[in-house]
């Protein structure tokens, strides 16, 4: 486990892992009804079984990245997951309230910076 990586590499790939496994637990606990509305009021097809996918994606994902199990398969699950849940939840485009769109924006670019740490990690 973490062989041949250097203790900053072990706690970025940690930290990284965190962020999908606590976000997870929130959105799996928490959010699983506000995240079906929005899908729906957004015309996603299936949005049930893709919000299931979604959440089943967020925590294999993030637990293999975080037990250092196969990280390269662990990470483009995260990328493939990361990609979908900002093309339906950060639609900037559609938003005309300008605070709102620099929200999903700014969300859409903490995304791919989050895309480029998966990236390192393979």
């Amino acid at each position: 486990m973490y062989d041949d990586q250097t203790l900053l590499q072990i706690v970025g790939q940690i930290m990284i892992a965190i962020l999908f496994v606590g976000t997870w637990a929130i959105n799996a606990t928490t959010k699983v009804k506000q995240h079906l509305d929005r899908m729906n009021a957004m015309n996603v097809p299936l949005a049930g079984p893709l919000l299931f996918i979604g959440f089943v994606m967020q925590i294999v994902g993030g637990v293999m990245l975080l037990v250092d199990y196969r990280t390269p398969i662990a990470a483009l699950i995260l990328i493939v997951f990361t990609i979908a849940a900002s093309v339906i939840f950060h639609r900037f485009w559609l938003i005309d309230d300008p605070l709102r769109r620099h929200y999903h924006v700014s969300f859409l670019f903490s995304n791919i910076a989050v895309i480029g740490g998966l990236l390192l990690v393979i």
